[in-house]
């Protein structure tokens, strides 16, 4: 269905945005997936009256992919976006340059799911527009929502804060990170058939890990990144295995050190590095190397690294190249600089903010990562209430990182329960 008077209007991505259609393969581009676990099954029909509502609330969420001569750019679609009912694994590639929107709102059974390219936005804006979009849903359903707690009401009209690029406002150019080149260490196995994303979900008490991570001095994320480091160590036997680390990229979200409202890309990283040769039977010892790197999150490093990524988009040579150069390079440039300097992503959303009336309505959220170019396994973390979600996804058959993780977790007493769709 049409919208009606429509305007096509074109905007330009933002700075974090502009590495990914380019790195993007016939097989493969990045995308991610931000799911709710309803308490009752979805009503479809009434899912996509919430869709048309919310969609027009977010006009930065409502485009496509258009290719310039010197950049991509986002246009304006005539067409409202359709929900439609789970049939496949997670996180498929997404058509670009379709005319289409660059994300899905599936649902299954209990489930509404919200997938999207990463161009469009990062983690904390794809909660920000599901929570919209639930509310709006829940509302037609006849529940009352305060919308006052949502981080965006669906009723506002949108603001130029949330449309900004603030990379861009940010940036100063007082001082540029340098670009880390060490190769590290791969996690190889069986590849899956083409399309085939295996999912493992580990539910646990938010509150129970909270308290174990504190008996260590660390918080839920530094102690996650450890076991993981220490799950993945001890599962390589092999001395090549062990001349590389093993460097886990946590994503940060910048807006809890600059001031931004921003709902596009705005978010930064830090690589978390492990010997394989050093003890890895003290949890302790790993959770002081992951602190320690960790510590480099401060407001004046995550700006170096906006000014880096910022003056690389204006050299006049990157300006000045056609679209299908700066094609080629940046996707060597990707796997080069990108996905070899580390060996898996683990990303945490932290506690979701709701309104208090999703408590009756949501049992969870879940966040999964869509395969890398390169790396084979990932991590998504979510938490609402006291459960928390941690989800591995892997394009590989083999899964005894997965289980040593489970084996350490339980060690601490942590009970888990594990989803998978693993045939």
């Amino acid at each position: 269905m049409e919208k009606d008077r429509f305007e096509p209007k074109w905007s330009k991505l933002d700075n974090a945005a502009l590495v990914y259609p380019s790195a993007s393969s016939a097989k493969w581009n990045n995308v991610f997936r931000v799911s709710a676990y309803l308490k009752q099954n979805v009503d479809p029909q009434k899912l996509q009256q919430a869709l048309n509502i919310v969609i027009e609330r977010f006009p930065n969420f409502d485009v496509t992919l258009r290719r310039g001569f010197f950049w991509y750019y986002f246009q304006s679609v005539t067409e409202f976006p359709k929900v439609a009912e789970e049939k496949t694994y997670p996180c498929q590639k997404m058509e670009l340059n379709k005319k289409k929107h660059l994300f899905r709102v599936l649902y299954f059974k209990n489930k509404i799911s919200f997938e999207t390219f990463h161009s469009l936005t990062d983690g904390s804006g794809a909660v920000c527009f599901l929570n919209a979009l639930l509310a709006c849903y829940f509302d037609l359903c006849g529940q009352k929502i305060s919308s006052k707690q949502l981080a965006v009401d669906y009723s506002d009209k949108p603001s130029p804060e949330e449309m900004e690029d603030s990379f861009k406002r940010f940036a100063d150019f007082s001082g540029k990170a340098k670009r880390q080149t060490k190769r590290c260490f791969q996690i190889a196995g069986t590849p899956e058939q083409n399309g085939v994303l295996n999912v493992i979900t580990l539910v646990a008490s938010a509150s129970k890990l909270n308290q174990v991570a504190k008996e260590h001095n660390a918080t839920i994320t530094q102690f996650l990144v450890a076991i993981y480091a220490k799950a993945i160590i001890n599962n390589q036997l092999t001395s090549y295995a062990k001349k590389r680390p093993v460097t886990i990229s946590v994503p940060t979200n910048l807006r809890k050190i600059f001031p931004s409202q921003t709902l596009r890309n705005f978010s930064s990283w830090v690589n978390v590095s492990f010997c394989q040769n050093q003890k890895t039977e003290d949890i302790d010892k790993l959770i002081a190397i992951c602190k320690e790197q960790m510590s480099q999150v401060t407001k004046e490093n995550m700006l170096k690294n906006i000014n880096a990524n910022i003056a690389s988009e204006k050299n006049f040579f990157v300006r000045t190249m056609p679209l299908a150069i700066k094609n080629l390079a940046l996707h060597l440039s990707y796997k080069i600089f990108g996905e070899r300097t580390y060996t898996t992503v683990l990303t945490n959303l932290g506690r979701i903010s709701a309104p208090e009336q999703f408590c009756n309505l949501v049992d969870r959220y879940e966040c999964l990562l869509c395969k890398s170019m390169i790396n084979t396994l990932n991590i998504g973390i979510a938490t609402f209430g006291d459960k928390i979600s941690i989800s591995f996804t892997s394009c590989i058959k083999e899964h005894t990182i997965e289980r040593n993780f489970c084996r350490i977790l339980k060690k601490f007493g942590v009970d888990i329960v594990v989803y998978s769709n693993i045939k």
